[in-house]
Formats: C-alpha cells, structure tokens, sequence
C-alpha cells in the first residue's frame, strides 16, 4: 500500500483569480481565501503560493485542469499549463499534479447556494469552494477519499 499523501494544495486558477483549499492530513479539505489579481498577472498568483507557503507545508500542488465537456483542451487549459511551469520553478521541489476539474465552479455554486449562499454572496469564496472540490476529486482518485 502506498504511503498517504498529505500537506495538498489544491489551486483553482483563473483569469484574475486563484481559489486555493489545502489537505493538511491527507483526507480533510480545508478551502482558504481566495486571491484577486489584476487578470492576466499571473505573478501576483504565484506570490500569493509563496506567502502562503512561509506559513503552510505542502508537500504537492494540486492544480485544476479546465477542460470543454467534451474533455477537449479550452482556452485556459494552456494558461494553467503555463502556470505549472511557473510554479515548478519557484518551487522546485513540491511537485504538480493535475486534475480535471469540469463542472467544479457550477457544483460548488449548487452547494453554497444549498448552505444559503445567493450568486452575490459567492463570489468572494467560489474559487476556493471550487479548488476544495478539485483536492477532493484528487484525493478520491488516488484512494484517499471518501469514495472509496
């Protein structure tokens, strides 16, 4: 049996936006605050990791992979790939792992609004909600999860 993995953070990037949740033990999912930046600086994304990082250990990103339905690749699945690098090099030693995350913004919608959460009231946290539900998906497909 392989060893647990833990210390994972999960990351929801987006055009000005990186929603983030951690699994410090390898099975809770805790999702944290999510970070603006101005679109397209992905830079102030990768600050926000590092920050985080003076407080957290992590020993594995794991990062949403946006895809069509179809599983095709989008217009942001290249952006993400481009921000794995970036990640890599800043931090050498926690590797980056993918996993697909369609559908994950619209389930974590569905379930904020089910804990009383209207559309205005989502914004500031879907991201995060989202890049919990992305860790969550991870961890259920290396049988950790609670779908086992």
């Amino acid at each position: 049996m392989a060893p647990m993995e833990k210390n994972l953070l999960a990351l929801d990037l987006g055009k000005g936006s990186l929603g983030m949740a951690i699994s410090r033990s390898g099975l809770f999912v805790t999702p944290l605050p999510e970070v603006r930046f101005p679109g397209g600086h992905y830079e102030k994304a990768i600050e926000a990791v590092s920050s985080l990082l003076e407080k957290e250990k992590v020993e594995r990103f794991v990062l949403g992979l946006p895809l069509f339905p179809s599983g095709d690749e989008c217009e942001m699945t290249p952006i993400v790939h481009s921000f794995a690098k970036r990640l890599e090099a800043a931090f050498p030693a926690i590797p980056v792992s993918f996993q697909d995350e369609r559908y994950t913004t619209v389930e974590a919608s569905q379930a904020m609004r089910t804990n009383g959460k209207n559309s205005k009231k989502q914004k500031a946290s879907i991201d995060s909600v989202a890049a919990a539900m992305i860790l969550e998906r991870y961890l259920n497909a290396v049988g950790q999860g609670d779908d086992i």
